[in-house]
């Protein structure tokens, strides 16, 4: 009988032993983040009539700090008078209730004209209608390069400025 009781404890000991501990479970978003989707794309009309259009690989969304965080993100705005701006780069967070967005890393910009701008962090003020950079810049257009320091863009007016440290390249034909 003794032997019948200790058998009986070893099996339920090995069985016990055998079990494999319960594995973690994947975590696939952080605990702030209260949406994350792939392949996004979102539109808005704004106040004085300019259209935007921002596409991305992925999106998360922070709900409380009204904030939305893209990878490899693209924003086309359209403004009421029919121009076109194309931005993009590696990554990019957007004010939603602002409507202010900062991009970063190997960001481009480009017009409908043909101007183009490179640097690695650009920032976009929706109260100010202004495009903006402390960063260096290189900017070109047809045979014309500028670099500089530095970036305002008023969407509004059109008009662009480099800040400082500006040297122009001019390839004549």
């Amino acid at each position: 009988m003794s032997a019948l009781v200790i058998l009986s404890v070893s099996i339920v000991l090995k069985v016990v032993n055998d079990r494999k501990a319960p594995e973690k479970i994947l975590k696939v978003m952080a605990e702030n983040i209260d949406l994350q989707v792939k392949n996004v794309i979102y539109t808005d009309v704004g106040q004085s009539g300019e259209k935007w259009e921002i596409k991305a690989d992925t999106a998360q969304y922070l709900k409380k700090e009204n904030v939305a965080l893209f990878e490899k993100i693209r924003v086309r705005m359209l403004t009421a008078d029919g121009k076109s701006f194309t931005l993009k780069g590696d990554k990019g967070r957007f004010q939603t209730e602002k409507k202010d967005i900062e991009i970063v890393g190997n960001v481009e910009g480009t017009s409908d004209a043909g101007e183009r701008f490179t640097t690695d962090k650009l920032s976009y003020n929706n109260a100010e209608g202004k495009i903006y950079t402390n960063s260096p810049v290189t900017m070109s257009s047809g045979q014309m390069k500028i670099m500089g320091t530095g970036l305002t863009v008023n969407m509004k007016s059109g008009e662009l400025n480099l800040v400082s440290k500006v040297k122009a390249e001019i390839k004549l034909k």
